[in-house]
């Protein structure tokens, strides 16, 4: 059973009237005779929701008294274990567990296997399963998929969904499965293809209105993300992640007083998140409302104590506020602890988080410190982690957005005139104009806007626009920037 499903779960009337006959038997201090999945689920309830381990362990010791060869307090004691790092005991419980045929002993068995690192053993194990299985083989491959996904390994939980699809094409739950993994691997399009099956089955399932959203953004179809997240509000008004959507969508549309309003009122409904704290700081930078960003970032890290999951970003926001201050060893420190929490993160099987000396360069070069910005720039070079190139274009990139334009033109110059990637000229080739027109040299703005219209460089709009009026078009440019110099249109 996912997360989500079991937190659902607690709040029905038949958990509440379980939880309630056995708080009332132990604040009586009585004993209780209940079936081993009730006490199981109590224990549950008090891990999960209350984060309570003692009283978990109570109400798992009284149901392996009560039950000693039931499966579900086995298995959550196992798990226990397993979630402690104690692999080891963990297997020694599930191996002790008669009923090995069951299918959380496979689903336990799979997970221990995952902890290891023995994937392809684990996705082996729960085929076999499949196969064993008396009844329910759909909720079985639907619950296989969910492990894998659990563990980020995509790929897997596909095989498992491609099998469910088999055996059960026109099922809601195979439908989800696919939305579910295909949101999560970025694959946009065949996401939405599976979303709008759900809709159309369910018009009123707010989780797919809120993938709809999420896909939508994936695909910066923004339109059609705010009209999806506005019908999950029209269901639901309150729910806490269509809003949260929403003003995700309206601050990437530039759209900062909506979204700001929407995430003041999600302050008011969760207290307790930092997550809204950080993205209304967010806003509120970009708003050059420095004063409240600050304050809300701070708000943030209070409420985070170290442990979010974004506390890498909450600690590069408060740098970023500091730099953009002036307080430049104040902005340095916050960089060393983001990058402390991102060395202790899990990354397994992710892609590396970009080195943390980028940050450093552009903390220098955004507070006029060209000096230490460059020598951060070549202590990037000489660390040998990713092709020279690709470093320089990032760091001239820096001192561009600095507005250091002179030294940027210099490190441009360089990559152009040692070009070991030929693929990155066009990309360079808009930067390079701005930074002749900046810096006065207007014959040479002039021939790189040429090139950059010749070589189809991207970005030009972005980056040369500024130059000239609203409603010229980039293939325009050579000709609008001629008159300029010379008073006459190019013959």
């Amino acid at each position: 059973m996912r997360l989500d499903d079991d937190l659902k779960y607690f709040e029905t009337p038949e958990f509440k009237d379980i939880l309630e006959r056995y708080e009332t038997a132990h604040r009586a201090g009585l004993g209780i005779y209940m079936e081993a999945d009730e006490l199981t689920d109590v224990a549950e309830y008090y891990a999960m929701v209350k984060n309570n381990e003692g009283l978990a362990d109570e109400a798992i010791d009284l149901a392996l008294q009560l039950h000693p060869d039931a499966v579900d307090p086995q298995i959550f004691k196992a798990r226990r274990y397993m979630l402690m790092g104690d692999i080891a005991s963990a297997k020694h419980l599930c191996n002790a567990i008669q009923d090995q045929s069951h299918r959380e002993v496979f689903f336990l068995r799979a997970e221990l296997m995952l902890r290891l690192n023995q994937v392809d053993d684990a996705c082996n194990l729960l085929f076999q399963g499949m196969e064993v299985m008396q009844e329910d083989v759909d909720y079985f491959l639907y619950d296989s998929a969910y492990i894998f996904i659990d563990y980020d390994r995509y790929d897997i939980a596909l095989k498992f969904a491609h099998r469910l699809e088999e055996m059960a094409p026109k099922w809601f739950k195979t439908w989800e499965l696919f939305a579910d993994i295909y949101l999560a691997m970025d694959n946009f399009s065949n996401s939405l293809e599976y979303i709008e099956k759900m809709l159309d089955c369910d018009p009123f399932y707010i989780r797919a209105w809120n993938w709809r959203t999420e896909a939508c953004c994936g695909l910066n179809d923004y339109a059609k993300a705010i009209e999806s997240a506005d019908y999950a509000l029209a269901i639901e008004p309150q729910n806490e992640r269509a809003m949260e959507l929403k003003a995700w969508v309206l601050m990437r549309q530039g759209n900062l007083e909506q979204a700001h309003a929407l995430y003041s009122r999600l302050q008011d409904m969760n207290p307790s998140s930092e997550i809204h704290c950080l993205y209304d700081s967010y806003c509120l930078f970009d708003l050059e409302r420095l004063d409240e960003s600050q304050t809300m970032i701070e708000r943030a890290e209070v409420l985070a104590d170290g442990m979010s999951q974004e506390q890498a970003a909450i600690y590069e926001h408060h740098a970023h506020i500091f730099s953009e201050r002036g307080q430049v060893e104040e902005a340095l420190h916050y960089i060393d602890l983001a990058e402390e929490v991102a060395v202790h993160e899990d990354v397994a099987d992710a892609e590396p988080p970009q080195d943390f000396d980028y940050y450093r360069a552009r903390i220098f070069a955004d507070n006029g410190d060209t000096k230490h910005a460059i020598q951060y720039i070549h202590k990037l070079v000489a660390k040998q982690k990713e092709p020279a190139e690709k470093v320089l274009l990032q760091g001239a990139q820096i001192l561009f957005e600095a507005g250091d334009y002179a030294t940027a033109l210099l490190v441009f110059k360089q990559l152009e005139e040692t070009p070991v990637d030929p693929t990155l000229l066009p990309m360079i080739y808009p930067y390079l104009a701005v930074c002749y027109h900046e810096t006065g040299d207007a014959d040479n703005c002039l021939a790189y806007i040429r090139l950059s219209i010749d070589n189809n460089s991207p970005e030009m709009k972005e980056l040369l626009g500024y130059i000239f009026a609203e409603g010229v078009q980039p293939n325009e440019y050579y000709d609008y920037y001629y008159y300029r110099i010379h008073g006459q249109w190019p013959v």
